[in-house]
């Protein structure tokens, strides 16, 4: 065990045997019971709202979450000599679902389903947010209007350089059309209904993981999902976690719409959406994010990113384009 863990744990309430390296932490094994250590980077008023959803998904009877732990002085981040925020929790164990599996991806997202059920808690836990939360905040124009102005920041960028690449040629060349499926996107999402849908969710007290993938809703050991890494949980409307678990198995299945529809239906069937929850879908899946995530990186690590990757990068997006608006044309019968 390294000096700075060392450091660290001595902040907690029991006893270290041994300890072994895991993905991004230090897992260890205790008089107490398994934890895992590492770093924390976010604002650390949120880690409040974190174990506050915790302790109530856990009152529910699932149990099967790494809560955080408090230090020996009851905080929920501890500090080492170097000034970096570390934080504490019960390890779980699980394992990541194989992403081609379409067996084990309908019974993640079923589970999920099950867990959204338990987060609707009918309150406001007290949120926080990187822009101070609202509740009463737009769900996802905020984001559209943004990375619009993101995306032509970018192009306005590559226009100006008098010298263009491979990339800024092919970038700019794709450009328009990528626009436009943005516009198509954020057209879905008119003010009636983000307003009805936001009303829903301070209604319902209605509460998402905020970064729900393979790498954190894992299967457990025995039966059952492990949830982890609820850093980032927030109030907002629970299809965006829907929406980020099945656009990462998407992704990774080049868009098969038997796949997608199929665990689409298993959350469905354990938690049903109503019209604007379709739609609210919908415009996530139709959105083009990555290549907003192309032109974000490029904007911010063009220093550090090769040219050669960045290109690559977004000839992979174009060889998958066809099947991804394939698979929304026909999504679009069944949703809207």
């Amino acid at each position: 065990m390294n000096d700075r863990a060392v450091v660290v744990l001595e902040q907690y309430d029991f006893n270290v045997n041994s300890t072994r390296k895991g993905r991004g932490a230090i897992i260890a094994e205790t008089d107490k019971g398994i934890i895992s250590l590492s770093e924390y980077g976010g604002r650390t008023e949120r880690l409040l709202l974190c174990k506050n959803v915790c302790e109530r998904i856990e009152a529910a009877g699932f149990g099967n979450i790494d809560n955080l732990i408090p230090s020996k002085e009851g905080a929920l981040f501890v500090t080492d000599l170097d000034g970096k925020n570390y934080i504490v929790k019960r390890y779980v164990e699980g394992r990541e679902c194989n992403v081609v599996d379409e067996r084990e991806c309908r019974y993640i997202v079923g589970e999920i389903a099950k867990l959204h059920h338990i987060m609707e808690f009918g309150e406001t836990l007290g949120d926080l947010s990187e822009e101070g939360e609202n509740p009463e905040r737009d769900l996802a124009i905020r984001d559209f209007s943004k990375r619009e102005a993101e995306l032509n920041r970018v192009r306005s960028f590559i226009r100006k350089q008098s010298k263009k690449g491979e990339f800024e040629l092919a970038f700019l060349k794709e450009f328009g059309y990528f626009e436009g499926v943005a516009k198509e996107a954020a057209a879905y999402l008119n003010e009636e209904c983000l307003k009805r849908l936001s009303e829903s969710v301070r209604e319902r007290g209605m509460y998402c993981h905020g970064e729900c993938n393979q790498h954190n809703i894992l299967l457990a050991a025995a039966r059952g999902i492990a949830a982890t890494h609820f850093e980032k949980c927030c109030m907002d409307i629970q299809i965006r976690d829907l929406y980020l678990f099945l656009r990462k198995i998407l992704e990774k299945n080049n868009w098969s719409y038997g796949m997608g529809y199929s665990i689409l239906e298993e959350y469905m069937k354990n938690k049903p959406l109503n019209q604007d929850e379709k739609r609210y879908l919908y415009a996530r899946l139709l959105y083009p994010e990555r290549f907003w995530k192309i032109a974000n990186a490029y904007l911010n690590k063009r220093k550090s990113l090769p040219p050669r990757r960045q290109l690559e990068k977004l000839n992979a997006l174009l060889q998958i384009e066809h099947a991804r608006m394939e698979f929304l044309e026909k999504l679009s019968k069944e949703l809207l």
